[in-house]
């Protein structure tokens, strides 16, 4: 199992990851799932995003470094039947010498 923050944090729940590609003439359009692990918690609050929206989010997930997560992408708990949500807001936590710790990722 990966943790966050060193060792302090552990990583309970199973995660898959989506990255988005380029829009296709069918719409939006997402790699294959990835699977990764990280802490899901649910949590309702409002931002206002990049384009000025105003977006309820759902929950934030704490993700080990190597995910990569971006504005877009799609994430849910691991599962036969994944509740994808889409990424609103990616933090991404830094150690003194620039190596990422984690990324805090906010869904709606």
């Amino acid at each position: 199992m990966v943790s966050l923050l060193g060792t302090l944090i552990p990583t309970p729940d199973r995660i898959v990851h989506r990255k988005k590609i380029e829009d296709g003439s069918d719409g939006e359009q997402f790699a294959e799932p990835v699977p990764r692990f990280g802490r899901w918690e649910n949590t309702t609050s409002q931002i206002q995003n990049a384009e000025g929206r105003v977006v309820t989010l759902s929950g934030v997930i704490y993700l080990e470094a190597a995910a990569d997560p971006h504005i877009g992408d799609r994430l849910a708990k691991a599962g036969p039947d994944p509740d994808w949500r889409r990424v609103e807001k990616v933090d991404t936590a830094t150690w003194f010498d620039g190596t990422v710790m984690h990324h805090e990722v906010y869904v709606s």
